[in-house]
């Protein structure tokens, strides 16, 4: 057995599900905040699970890296809120979220709490991700207009369908975001 002090260093894994940060609860929990949903796919589908909902996440950044599990690759973001709790934000990085988060990094104080929250685009019938620090918006610096090397994606045939392919902009931000990660790791390290 290890030395303890009583405290714990674990941390709640958070991830998005339907718009939602959402922290799954053990089983058998009976947290009155919680909503029931059904496991959809794998090898839990029809399994009833409970979770806690949220639409805002707040912290100061600890680490980010990229995890490889069975159920995908996720961009994994460490956060430690003003209370000293942590919390593993997972995003595929096969998703909008991702590259909305990965999008603004370049713009992120990483000596600053960082606020994301999700929200709904009524005229587009979708979910979004927003960033705020010091109460202010953290802005893309990648968009359509002032793209700043972000390729845009092309047009290519598959099986007799013209299609968009995103490849060389996922690449690029998934380059974006191994050294936003690469930066944070190299100011924690104590000399």
């Amino acid at each position: 057995m290890g030395l303890t002090n009583g405290a714990t260093t674990s941390s709640k894994i958070v991830t998005i599900v339907k718009g939602k940060f959402t922290i799954r609860l053990p089983e058998g929990s009976d947290d009155p905040n919680a909503i029931e949903r059904t496991l959809e796919k794998g090898v839990n589908a029809g399994k009833v699970v409970k979770e806690l909902q949220y639409t805002g996440i707040e912290g100061t950044i600890e680490t980010c890296l990229v995890e490889e599990s069975e159920y995908g690759t996720n961009f994994v973001t460490e956060l430690i809120d003003d209370e000293g709790a942590r919390f593993k934000l997972q995003m595929p990085l096969d998703s909008q979220f991702f590259g909305q988060y990965a999008k603004r990094m370049p713009n992120i104080d990483t000596s600053k709490p960082l606020f994301l929250g999700l929200g709904y685009d009524k005229e587009r019938g979708r979910n979004f991700l927003y960033a705020r620090q010091d109460g202010v918006k953290v802005s893309m610096a990648y968009t359509k207009e002032n793209p700043n090397g972000l390729p845009e994606p092309t047009k290519k045939t598959v099986k007799g369908k013209e299609v968009w392919d995103w490849e060389e902009q996922e690449n690029f931000l998934y380059e974006v975001a191994i050294d936003f990660g690469s930066k944070l790791e190299s100011m924690n390290v104590p000399f």
